[in-house]
């Protein structure tokens, strides 16, 4: 009780940290309600999952080959392989500059994105749409290519965000971020590699496991995590911090 009072003190105070807390719970209790919701249309077979198969022959019918190979481009950067190196450069510069809680939590998300939407596609096993210009082995819902990149963009948006006061720079991020997110789904969808409740599904999901990191991140607070790392992590830290100002 006395723990519930301090919070509804703090939200009444405007305490920055707590309502960001309160943001990123509501907004994380909307995704996975969203989730759960294309979750159940899929398995009911609801109107969503009808929808899939003439959306799906409708782009495939009206597609054209120039835009085909834009988008093959453009979902470049929802593959996991090109998003790693992203997440490890962008890593690499966090630690240098000693932003060490920024640079775990940018790597969980990534991570943690990939690996627990690669377990949820083997709960649900859907095939692949039979039209498609890309064709792949792999299982189709969610879309790994929407989660993981809604997961990544939104943390980075997140964290570079939060270094500028001008609201006019955060909107502008936060619309580069959506541009791009929303970009890499129409491009699996285009290129029929995901039916439309594979990406949605893929986005809902991509945003919770992201919203849950930046709820840890903020609880967490401005903590050095290198400062309780093993001995070996440190060392490799300095050597960051050495070679970058010898590289000036």
């Amino acid at each position: 009780m006395q723990a519930a009072r301090r919070y509804f003190a703090a939200v009444r105070g405007r305490d920055p940290r707590t309502l960001t807390i309160t943001g990123l719970l509501l907004a994380f209790a909307l995704e996975i309600a969203a989730f759960a919701h294309i979750v159940e249309d899929y398995l009911t077979g609801d109107p969503i999952v009808r929808w899939d198969l003439h959306f799906a022959t409708w782009l495939h019918e009206h597609a054209s080959h120039p835009l085909v190979r834009i988008l093959e481009a453009v979902t470049l950067a929802g593959n996991a392989a090109v998003l790693g190196l992203v997440v490890v450069a962008a890593a690499l510069v966090l630690l240098r500059r000693s932003r060490s809680s920024e640079a775990a939590v940018l790597a969980i998300a990534f991570v943690g994105a990939a690996v627990l939407n690669a377990l949820v596609k083997l709960i649900f096993h859907r095939d692949r749409p039979e039209l498609g210009f890309v064709h792949l082995d792999t299982y189709s819902f969610p879309s790994g290519h929407a989660a993981v990149s809604s997961a990544t963009f939104t943390v980075m948006a997140y964290l570079l965000a939060r270094h500028y006061r001008s609201t006019r720079t955060r909107v502008l991020i936060a619309l580069a971020a959506a541009v791009a997110i929303a970009l890499v789904g129409f491009s699996r969808l285009y290129l029929g590699a995901h039916y439309l409740s594979d990406v949605l599904a893929g986005f809902s999901f991509g945003l919770a496991w992201a919203t849950l990191c930046l709820l840890t991140y903020t609880a967490w607070g401005e903590r050095d995590l290198v400062a309780a790392s093993p001995p070996w992590v440190k060392a490799a830290v300095r050597r960051l911090g050495t070679s970058r100002k010898s590289n000036r």
